[in-house]
């Protein structure tokens, strides 16, 4: 009793789509065969059909009242998809990520790879990234998506120029392209657990998601969905969906794309968010980045909710293109916008700085910058201003190629520093954070007394600058302080030192240092000079080293 009731929805089946196709009734669908002397059905049947079983369907779609009774010359029609057929093979034409393949003979999945042969009887998963397109010498393809499992259960040239195509989507979603090949036509049918799409010369969507429900949306052309032996017509632009154990609901219109608002020319930076417009009736958006303008390559694909704000992160730089479209309430899909170009530049990243640290105060009208090398950096721009937001001197900017520069002020108070990197083709990374330091005036010079020989040592003394102050005193040759001959820290504002032991014009200086460590600049230099005087008696010298003299200059 099952298999008679299955036996009679396969015929209500083929019934329904001979009735319900355009063409199907013409040359197009079927072809016409001549009765030769001696012929009856079933030979007829058994010479030609892929199944010589179903020659009584062949006789009710042809109004035999008498299968035996036939007449030379009589002409019978015959539906294409039920001759024999010589298997068409399909090819790989695009991979991503790891699909796996199986024949009928077979148990174990293997990769499925570029230019691998797809023949009859195959099956093809694909896991949660992975997507793979099938190419077919007439020009039809099919795309399958992530997460999909789909049997190529026929791929047949039957006759002479007709293909016929039936593929099983137990799981996931496909996109399916029908083309004519020159003087062939072609008849593609894609089931699912609950409905059977048939479509002619078009472009397609179906899909079969949880607890048995199929969505079937057109992009172009016309295509018949079937199930529970009722079929609709779902033209371009509209879309159906079939429950398991109920008929195809009547058409709808499929949703526009949302446009995408403030679109950047560049994305410097991650997490960045893309907004869309709103489309009346929309509950979601299918959003898809990819790196090829046909959304193969898809590096990221996510559902949000309408009036959301996806927020984009986790990408390498280059050229990206988006794709969205709107999901109504049933989850019909509409078709997608056109690609835009999403461009995201986000290296050379900003350095990391290493002085001077954020809130730092200095001493001084001079400071030193350093900041870690960046990998992909030539060069380094850094921008010093006395406001935070870089408006006073929006102009200013240092390109350095090393990693530390010294800054000398004209003027203390508040300062503000930020760098960042360039690339070798001139491109410029994102500022780094801001860091605000403080310049404050310096420890005071000392001011120098005139250095004073006491006995026979030079004594050096200065004004003192207070508890906890210490000094900086250097004695040199020469008034640049090259090579000092004395550089020493002190605790007392005064110093007492052999005299030079060579004639000559010396310079000595000061500084002070704040109990913090900070030094202040040096004193003028003060200068002095030292002889040896040698006085004589008669008949001789009177000491052999001579006196010192200081002259002070």
């Amino acid at each position: 009793m099952k298999a008679h009731v299955c036996g009679a929805m396969e015929r209500l089946f083929v019934l329904i789509c001979a009735v319900t196709l355009p063409g199907i009734a013409a040359a197009s669908g079927t072809i016409e065969l001549t009765v030769v002397k001696n012929d009856t059905l079933i030979s007829i049947c058994k010479k030609y059909l892929q199944n010589p079983a179903i020659w009584q369907e062949v006789g009710r779609i042809n109004h035999l009242k008498n299968a035996d009774l036939l007449q030379p010359g009589q002409r019978l029609m015959v539906p294409v998809h039920l001759l024999k057929g010589v298997p068409m093979d399909g090819r790989v034409v695009f991979v991503r990520s790891e699909v796996l393949t199986r024949d009928s003979s077979k148990m174990n999945w293997i990769p499925l790879k570029n230019n691998d042969i797809v023949r009859q009887g195959s099956s093809i998963k694909t896991g949660s990234d992975a997507a793979v397109e099938v190419a077919f010498e007439d020009g039809t393809s099919f795309f399958q998506q992530p997460d999909s499992i789909l049997e190529l259960n026929a791929s047949q040239l039957k006759g002479s120029n007709h293909i016929f195509q039936r593929l099983l989507l137990a799981a996931g979603r496909i996109v399916m392209k029908v083309r004519h090949a020159t003087g062939r036509d072609s008849r593609i049918e894609i089931r699912t657990p609950s409905a059977t799409a048939v479509a002619r010369g078009t472009d397609f969507r179906v899909s079969a998601r949880a607890l048995g429900a199929t969505t079937s949306e057109v992009l172009q052309g016309v295509i018949d969905v079937e199930a529970m032996q009722r079929a609709v017509v779902v033209h371009e632009g509209e879309g159906t969906v079939v429950t398991k154990g109920n008929p195809p609901m009547q058409p709808r219109k499929l949703l526009d794309p949302p446009a995408l608002l403030d679109r950047q020319p560049v994305y410097r930076s991650m997490p960045f968010k893309l907004t869309f417009e709103k489309i009346e009736g929309t509950v979601s958006h299918r959003l898809v980045l990819s790196r090829d303008q046909e959304g193969r390559e898809a590096v990221l694909e996510r559902v949000f909710k309408a009036g959301e704000s996806p927020s984009i992160s986790g990408l390498e730089d280059g050229t990206y293109y988006c794709r969205v479209l709107s999901i109504d309430a049933l989850g019909l899909e509409g078709p997608p916008r056109s690609p835009e170009e999403i461009v995201i530049r986000s290296n050379p990243l900003p350095p990391f700085l290493q002085e001077p640290a954020n809130g730092a105060s200095f001493k001084g009208k001079s400071i030193e910058f350093r900041w870690l090398k960046v990998r992909d950096a030539n060069s380094y721009q850094l921008q010093i201003a006395d406001d935070s937001e870089f408006r006073l001197t929006p102009e200013k900017l240092v390109e350095v190629k090393d990693t530390a520069y010294v800054q000398k002020f004209s003027e203390l108070g508040s300062k503000y520093f930020r760098i960042r990197s360039v690339a070798g083709d001139g491109f410029s990374g994102l500022w780094s954070d801001t860091i605000a330091f403080t310049l404050l005036p310096p420890p005071p010079s000392p001011e120098l007394e005139k250095p004073a020989l006491d006995g026979n040592r030079l004594r050096i003394r200065w004004r003192n600058q207070g508890d906890r102050f210490t000094y900086h005193v250097q004695l040199s040759r020469d008034e640049i302080f090259g090579s000092p001959l004395v550089d020493r820290n002190v605790t007392t504002p005064e110093i007492t030192l052999e005299p030079p032991e060579q004639p000559g014009v010396y310079y000595v200086r000061t500084s002070t240092i704040d109990p913090e460590g900070h030094e202040g600049p040096f004193s003028l230099p003060q200068t002095f000079e030292v002889t040896r005087w040698w006085p004589y008696a008669t008949g001789g010298a009177l000491g052999v080293a001579g006196i010192i003299l200081l002259i002070l200059l």
